[in-house]
This record gives C-alpha cells, sequence and structure tokens, in this order.
C-alpha cells in the first residue's frame, strides 16, 4: 500500500499511519487499499483520510462459494470458501429472515423454505464488503474530538474529512480535490 502524508506534524502524521495500518490489519483488509492519503493540521483542527480501493475479481455466485443440495423443506449449504461465509450468512438473513436461515455449523447453513434454484441465483459482491470493512476502519482512525464530518464516496475511493467545531467551504474543497487526485482525475 502506497502512503502519502501530509501536515504541520510529522508525529502525527507517523502516528496516523502506523495507527492505519494496524487497523487494515487488524481486519485483515491491508490487501485491498491501493493507496492512502493522509492530511493532518492539527493547528487547523483538519483531518483528511482518503482510500483507494483495489479491485476484487467482482461478484461471485452462491453455487461458487457453497454446495447446494435442495432438501424437503428448503436448501443445504456447504461453504467451500471460508472467506465468504459472513457475507454469505449475512445477505441469507437480510433476504430470508434470522427465523429461515439455521447455521448449524460455522459452514453449513439450512435456509428453510426457499427452493436451491432460488439460492444458486444469488452473488455475493465482495466489493461492497470491503467499502463497508474500510468505512469501519476510517471511523475507527478519526480523532474522537473530531465530531464535525463529511463523506464522499465514488465506487473505488473513500475519503472523509473532519474537524472539531465547523465545517468550512476550504475544508470541503480540500478534501474533494484529494477524493478526486485519489481517483486519478486532475484536480
Amino acid at each position: 500500500m502506497e502512503f502519502e502524508l501530509e501536515g504541520t506534524e510529522q508525529y502525527a502524521l507517523d502516528s496516523y499511519q502506523w495507527l492505519l495500518e494496524r487497523i487494515l490489519m487488524d481486519m485483515s483488509i491491508s490487501n485491498m487499499v491501493e493507496r492512502a492519503r493522509l492530511i493532518i493540521r492539527p493547528d487547523q483542527t483538519l483531518f483528511i483520510v482518503s482510500l483507494k480501493v483495489k479491485h476484487s475479481s467482482g461478484k461471485r455466485p452462491v453455487n461458487d462459494i457453497a454446495e447446494l443440495v435442495g432438501q424437503e423443506g428448503g436448501t443445504f449449504l456447504t461453504i467451500k470458501d471460508e472467506a465468504f461465509a459472513p457475507r454469505l450468512l449475512a445477505t441469507l438473513w437480510r433476504l430470508y429472515g434470522r427465523e429461515r436461515v439455521q447455521q448449524l455449523t460455522r459452514l453449513e447453513i439450512f435456509v428453510e423454505g426457499v427452493p436451491v434454484n432460488e439460492v444458486s441465483d444469488l452473488s455475493l459482491d465482495p466489493e461492497e464488503e470491503v467499502r463497508s470493512q474500510l468505512l469501519d476502519a476510517m471511523w475507527r482512525l478519526l480523532p474522537e474530538g473530531l465530531k464535525v464530518r463529511n463523506e464522499i464516496y465514488t465506487d473505488d475511493v473513500m475519503t472523509i474529512v473532519a474537524t472539531e467545531h465547523g465545517m468550512t467551504v476550504d475544508f470541503l474543497e480540500e478534501a474533494k480535490k484529494v477524493h478526486k487526485n485519489m481517483i486519478g482525475e486532475a484536480a
């Protein structure tokens, strides 16, 4: 991962770079970030963090992730790709409700009242999960006292600007420039 640091205090930049690296490693998503940019100016109470996401292989059909067997009363799934287990379970809960989705073991799930062809038609978007995790990581990184925040999202770049008291037009414009630069557009 490539880091770009800008600010008025090198110690703060180094500390937040270290902290972001640790947060991403702890969440096992450091390999999903292509580039990170931090702008920290304590004298202005300005904090900008921007992350460019690496693209994954795209949506994965459920039958690539799990073996599906139609049974009387529903569909039995045996998860083959453990990395997708939490996302698959969350998707099934969202679509069919927790009362109809039974996690029998860590890698075995039964979906009550849903035919196998309906479950096999589902696809999981790993980038959606990664974006959610990266947003969580960014929120963990933000200094607690900086309560005024603004977020900018595109498919592969996320930027958050934070300050303590009032968001200024200059802070927002700087965040927009950082965001466009991370995308690759001229600022």
